[in-house]
């Protein structure tokens, strides 16, 4: 698989999805095997998702080198994020965590993706 595959695969979720109202989407080949991408989702309920992934592809293996995901509401307030910024160490999945509307502190996360995040959201906006 190369970089453009999965960047497929990302725009076949988004056409798919009951959620999604509209979306701007720009994706960035830097070489058969790296790229990013990046966004912003206006879901059904008013919230939006601004999101960037930098994607390392190698076979079927994705590694998301980089990434945010950040959910708020339509008053502008954040729902969650989910990020792999190098700080946080005390955390026990560091660098992965998720920060979430009135927590003093992020919590635990595993490495999270595209896909992963629009199931979330697909949830709670149900």
């Amino acid at each position: 698989m190369q970089v453009t595959d999965y960047f497929s695969q990302i725009q076949d979720l988004l056409w798919r999805s009951s959620s999604v109202d509209c979306f701007e989407v720009e994706y960035e080949v830097k070489f058969t095997d790296v790229g990013i991408v990046h966004g912003t989702l206006w879901m059904i309920d008013g919230s939006m998702l601004q999101f960037m992934e930098l994607v390392s592809v190698k076979g079927n293996e994705v590694t998301r080198l980089k990434y945010r995901f950040h959910l708020q509401d339509a008053d502008d307030t954040m729902i969650f994020r989910y990020d792999n910024a190098p700080h946080y160490r005390e955390i026990p999945t560091h660098p992965h965590h998720k920060h979430v509307s009135g927590g003093d502190k992020p919590g635990e996360s595993k490495e999270i993706g595209f896909s992963d995040v629009l199931s979330e959201i697909a949830n709670r906006v149900k």
